[in-house]
């Protein structure tokens, strides 16, 4: 009930930005036949199979990574370490991939420099060191690593760049795979 209820808090928290985001590349990328096509798909307020498939799985697993992380008594520490983890891998690929579009979320939101980039990166890490320890802050970033390596490249195949949708994708990705990370660290210990 506790993870349910967290998951619950971090949805309204945000508006189910990211969820929204994660929905509509999966409907986009799984449904479009071509770029154009993936980016109309994206831009619909319509969600689809393959939008509800992704979102129902990956809200499944951020509910058993909290559920696991109660009984292990780091549920606090998980919750922050993936919140802030995972937004701080967004900034990557804003800095790394073109916007996808002329227009939208993901070009208003910039192309941030490298200095804020580090800056960002520094910041999480810092805090999973303070958190969590120096094992979780390696098993954390390789973790952060893939999912921006992930995202990024289905995104360039996809349709060229990044989008708001593709931001949103990239926390939620993040967020899962160092919950992943973080629960392997501690059952390992």
């Amino acid at each position: 009930v506790t993870a349910i209820m967290a998951t619950l808090a971090l949805v309204f928290l945000t508006g189910a930005m990211h969820e929204d985001g994660i929905a509509d590349c999966a409907d986009g990328f799984g449904g479009g036949i071509d770029r154009q096509r993936k980016l109309e798909i994206m831009r619909d307020s319509r969600i689809g199979t393959y939008g509800v498939i992704a979102l129902v799985l990956c809200l499944a697993l951020r509910i058993v990574l909290l559920s696991q992380a109660s009984i292990d008594g780091s549920m606090a520490v998980m919750l922050i370490v993936m919140a802030v983890t995972s937004r701080a891998t967004m900034p990557i690929v804003m800095h790394v991939l073109e916007p996808a579009r002329s227009d939208g979320l993901g070009k208003g939101a910039g192309h941030p420099n490298l200095s804020i980039v580090a800056g960002g990166l520094v910041i999480a890490l810092v805090l999973v060191l303070i958190l969590a320890g120096p094992l979780v802050v390696l098993a954390i970033a390789i973790a952060m690593i893939f999912a921006v390596a992930l995202v990024g490249w289905i995104a360039k195949c996809q349709i060229g760049g990044h989008t708001g949708d593709v931001l949103g994708t990239t926390q939620i990705v993040s967020e899962l795979l160092v919950g992943i990370a973080l629960i392997a660290v501690i059952q390992a210990a």
